[in-house]
């Protein structure tokens, strides 16, 4: 799954990379929010509470690709707690029926076209590595 989180760093604006699928985190890298529990520990994902939230929901239902190009004029930020507080762009992408990939930008608009496309075709990519496991 590192292959995703290099290929979006790389040539992207992102920052921040989360996967869940079936229920469960099953990636979490790149820059994220602290811990209030824990000082110096990234926060953990609610899977739960993500997945009942309507911008996850949303994604899911409609299986598109959901671009938040200014995140600070959305309501629903306060459901990606676990991106830090500087995030300003976030991508939700379906991954099949099962998942969804959360990847936040540090830029305003800072995703085009051509990485909405290849986020698109790495989520297909990941359908298939996670459906196989």
């Amino acid at each position: 799954m590192l292959w995703a989180w290099d290929s979006l760093s790389a040539v992207t604006c992102c920052r921040s990379l989360v996967v869940v699928y079936d229920s469960s985190c099953v990636l979490q890298i790149g820059v994220a929010a602290e811990s209030l529990l824990e000082a110096g520990d990234a926060m953990d994902v609610d899977v739960k509470k993500l997945l009942q939230g309507s911008l996850c929901r949303s994604a899911m239902e409609s299986q598109k690709q959901s671009y938040l190009a200014n995140l600070s004029l959305y309501l629903g930020k306060s459901e990606l707690p676990f991106l830090p507080t500087n995030t300003q762009s976030v991508i939700l992408q379906p991954i099949g029926d099962n998942g969804v990939a959360k990847i936040g930008g540090n830029t305003i608009r800072g995703f085009n076209n051509t990485d909405q496309a290849w986020i698109t075709l790495i989520a297909e990519k990941l359908e298939a590595t996670l459906s196989t496991s």
